[in-house]
């Protein structure tokens, strides 16, 4: 019965286990089967991945070497450093200031190329290095700044000077370097000639840029990264020890590929890859389980799935999980890599670690706000001091600061006048002087009470205030009664603190800002028409004689008839000439004499301008003052003075159009070769193009209509509706390759701008072409 009753018990043992082996072996079975497939897969991903990785990393250092051929070429295009290759005698007394003309002529590259560590100019006939900050005789150069291990001065200049090399990098490693050790690559363009070498220019790059490239590489357990340049020298290395590799990338079968593991690689699966533009090499050697890491979890996994079902509630709440409370961990990463200076770091309260960042943010900006305020008073000082200088060239740039300084003028006319407080009876002792300051304090308060908009108040002296006034109906007789009524209410505004002699000066009258600094000097000249024994005099520049026997072309005037001349403005250039014209020729009764006199003053600034200019052919200059000495009537000779101020204006003009044309197709030619770049931004157009973030965004919305971020945008929407027309490609596929790092911020960005989904947009474009 026993017997029977144990066999009973085994069949019913062996008949529940039967379906759970089965299952089992099946479950088994198909894990096999998805994990040959999937480690094929991912291996192919992984393999594709360690590829473009090394991709990226060349193609930024093809991009920074072509930064790098780019400054070579621009200083070796460099007039003065031609000219200076010939001199010999270079503390000769009349060489010297050459030396130091041709050293200030060097940019800094550096500050706006992090990959240039420095450079030096090295001239071979005047033994002299130059660099941004310093000449050097080359003897104290290579002793005191720039030496190699294992070379010593005779060896290296009869290198540097016997062997011609374009381009090329000279040597690698070690680097004695302003006094320290540092890890160098000397990049050298030679001067001259392949059989006259004059100099050299050397741009020296610092190695830790090349490591930091690299470092994105996993080279742990006896892996390794390093470079090599077209002659097959070590450029750079990573590795755990910090020893060098040593093989031979010229056995490598093609430019680029992977070779897998085995003994010919001494175990290491090999990534490797060719420039095509320097021929430099890049390659990396990792063990496989580094490379296929991905692939050994997934068997783990597979090894684990019977396990797995136990804990599906468990795994399905952890996904739930992750999907839900991604953004925040995005938030929560950008967070950290912004506040740890671009290191990421494991969060053990991310709720509070945002809600302290916020905090923090929003204090920053106040601190900054509160400075910017701070800061307010005396940006509006300068802008009313430049204002009354006449230091402005156009409007935009006027109306530009106003709007930065939240200011809105609405006027149609404008008039500066000048309030004189020091009379006959102060001094220039210090009690006087101290007296004038408590004084000035007290006046210019004064001032701002009575007002009724205390903006425009100006110190221009210790004893004078400028004041800008502003008309709003255009007639000037009422302008002049409502100035004169500020000009009491003024007056009586001071006498309630202090008593003391009041003097007056009003210029004219100006339709626009630009010319407020004519109504300012006319105010100036006014003071001199005062008489300080009257008490409260004005004295308006419009009520005096004018029947003055000397010309008009004071010194403000010139500067800005210079200033538009090399801006190119020729409408503004002609305005003014047109008024010197009118004023000296026909307001004012000058003798012949000095109406030749005033000729000879416009002469002399437009040789100013052309020497500033560098222009040639002054030689144009002298067939005018023959004429003018050959007539009695000067005012003829002026037009063509005014037709080569105008043909300046114009040929500057050209240059600028010329610049802005080939600058903008530079910058959309950018923009079409790298719209696929996530990180494309405005920065990366500014430091591609050498010019600053701001000017690149106001030139490029002036000349195109809209800015870089809607240009780009649109740009990408086109190429993303020509694939999903023309290819049958996944949509998170194209979202990549127009720059989009998700296929959820793509698929908003397209129905924001097209007003349907990228799908139904697929749909009805297959339906119109089938």
């Amino acid at each position: 019965m026993q017997l029977e009753k144990r066999l009973a018990q085994q069949q019913l043992f062996v008949r529940l286990m039967v379906p759970y082996l089965l299952f089992m072996l099946f479950a088994m079975f198909l894990g096999w089967l998805i994990y040959n497939q999937t480690y094929n897969l991912v291996k192919g991903e992984v393999t594709r991945n360690n590829m473009q990785l090394l991709d990226q990393v060349k193609d930024t250092m093809d991009s920074r070497f072509s930064e790098i051929n780019r400054i070579s070429t621009q200083l070796s295009d460099n007039p003065m450093l031609q000219s200076f290759q010939l001199v010999h005698n270079p503390f000769d007394r009349t060489t010297t200031y050459k030396v130091i003309e041709t050293q200030k002529s060097l940019y800094s590259y550096n500050a706006s190329n992090n990959f240039v560590l420095d450079y030096y100019v090295v001239f071979k006939n005047s033994e002299l290095a130059l660099s941004t900050k310093s000449t050097y005789e080359l003897p104290t150069f290579y002793r005191d700044v720039l030496s190699y291990a294992d070379m010593d001065y005779k060896t290296w200049s009869n290198d540097l000077f016997h062997t011609y090399r374009n381009q090329e990098l000279m040597m690698a490693g070690a680097t004695k370097y302003e006094g320290k050790s540092h890890e160098v690559l000397t990049y050298v363009q030679s001067l001259g000639y392949p059989n006259r070498i004059q100099g050299a220019l050397i741009i020296l790059v610092d190695n830790q840029n090349l490591e930091n490239l690299l470092s994105g590489i996993d080279v742990t357990d006896g892996g390794w990264a390093y470079i090599v340049d077209n002659k097959g020298r070590l450029v750079s290395s990573l590795s755990e020890d910090g020893a060098a590799p040593n093989l031979d990338i010229a056995a490598y079968p093609a430019n680029s590929g992977i070779i897998e593991a085995s003994s010919s690689t001494n175990g290491m699966m090999i990534t490797y890859t060719t420039s095509s533009y320097n021929g430099w090499s890049y390659v990396v050697a990792q063990p496989p389980h580094v490379v296929l890491g991905k692939v050994m979890s997934i068997k783990q996994t597979t090894i684990i799935i019977l396990l797995i079902f136990l804990v599906l509630g468990i795994v399905m709440a952890y996904l739930f999980a992750t999907r839900s409370g991604k953004p925040l961990v995005m938030i929560a990463s950008k967070l950290t890599r912004r506040t740890s200076g671009g290191e990421s770091k494991r969060l053990k309260d991310m709720y509070g670690f945002i809600h302290n960042s916020l905090d923090l943010l929003i204090d920053n900006n106040n601190v900054l706000q509160d400075a910017v305020e701070r800061q307010a008073p005396l940006l509006w000082e300068s802008f009313m001091g430049r204002l009354l200088k006449g230091d402005f060239l156009t409007l935009n740039e006027i109306n530009s600061l106003l709007k930065h300084q939240h200011v809105e003028i609405q006027g149609v006319g404008y008039a500066v006048g000048i309030i004189h407080f020091l009379g006959d009876g102060y001094g220039f002792n210090e009690d006087d002087l101290h007296k004038l300051d408590i004084e000035r304090v007290l006046i210019h308060e004064a001032v701002r009470g009575a007002m009724e908009d205390n903006r425009f108040i100006h110190n221009i002296a210790e004893d004078k205030i400028a004041l800008l006034f502003m008309d709003y109906n255009g007639d000037n007789d009422l302008f002049r009664q409502r100035i004169e009524m500020d000009l009491t209410n003024i007056a009586a505004s001071i006498h309630k603190h202090m008593e003391i002699k009041l003097h007056f000066a009003i210029g004219g009258f100006r339709t626009s800002l630009l010319d407020v600094t004519g109504s300012f000097e006319e105010a100036r000249q006014s003071l001199s028409s005062i008489n300080y024994n009257e008490e409260g005099q004005a004295i308006w520049f419009s009520d005096l004689s004018h029947t003055n026997a000397g010309f008009y072309f004071p010194g403000d005037i010139e500067n800005r008839l210079i200033n538009y001349t090399k801006a190119g403005e020729v409408e503004e250039v002609q305005t003014l000439l047109q008024s010197l014209y009118y004023e000296n020729y026909q307001e004012r009764r000058l003798p012949l004499a000095m109406q030749q006199l005033f000729f000879y003053e416009i002469v002399s600034c437009l040789v100013k301008i052309m020497d500033q200019l560098m222009l040639p052919n002054q030689d144009d200059i002298k067939p005018l003052l023959q004429q003018l000495n050959a007539t009695e009537d000067p005012k003829r000779i002026y037009n063509r003075a005014v037709e080569k101020f105008l043909f300046i204006c114009t040929e500057i003009d050209k240059r600028k159009k010329s610049r802005n044309v080939r600058l903008i197709e530079d910058i959309v030619a950018y923009l079409q070769d790298q719209y696929g770049q996530p990180s494309m931004s405005l920065e990366m157009v500014a430091d591609h193009m050498h010019i600053s973030k701001g000017y690149v965004s106001q030139f490029f919305k002036e000349q195109m209509g809209a800015n870089i971020s809607d240009y780009l945008e649109n740009l990408r929407m086109d190429k993303a509706k020509h694939m999903l027309a023309s290819t049958s490609l996944p949509i998170g596929e194209i979202a990549e390759r127009v720059g989009y790092q998700s296929a959820s911020t793509f698929s908003r960005a397209f129905k924001r701008g097209s007003g349907v989904s990228a799908t139904s947009f697929r749909e009805s474009a297959h339906k119109e072409m089938g």
